[in-house]
């Protein structure tokens, strides 16, 4: 019995240790469903992510959060060089409120003919 607690104790501080907490949400930008493209977490309230590439999850406190992302559209057809003609707003600034316990799939779509897109979350499952 004094092993499981204590193995349990080790768990807890290898958890603790890492900032992973169910007390926290995930922001996931792994491969999108076919109908969405892909997209790359740029700034995050504020702060510039410096991750390598292959980063797609950071864990975040419940609450707003501003993010910036960059869509992840391969396809030039798909995609205008001045998106919606917005040219003096960013499309992919938004706000968002995450839950605790929840991981939120971030993606983007193509919104009209021009190329323009906007960030979407395709999915909320509980971690």
């Amino acid at each position: 019995m004094r092993w499981k607690l204590a193995l349990a104790t080790l768990l807890l501080n290898a958890c603790a240790g890492t900032g992973v907490s169910s007390d926290q949400a995930v922001l996931d930008f792994n491969r999108p469903p076919n109908q969405f493209y892909g997209a790359r977490l740029v700034s995050l309230d504020g702060k510039n992510i410096n991750a390598p590439i292959t980063k797609t999850s950071f864990w975040v406190d419940p609450g707003t959060h501003e993010i910036v992302i960059a869509a992840a559209i391969s396809d030039p057809m798909q995609v205008g060089r001045n998106p919606a003609g917005r040219t003096s707003s960013d499309p992919g600034k938004v706000t968002i409120e995450v839950e605790a316990g929840k991981r939120y799939k971030i993606g983007t779509r193509i919104i009209d003919s021009k190329g323009a897109w906007e960030p979407v979350i395709w999915k909320v499952e509980d971690l």
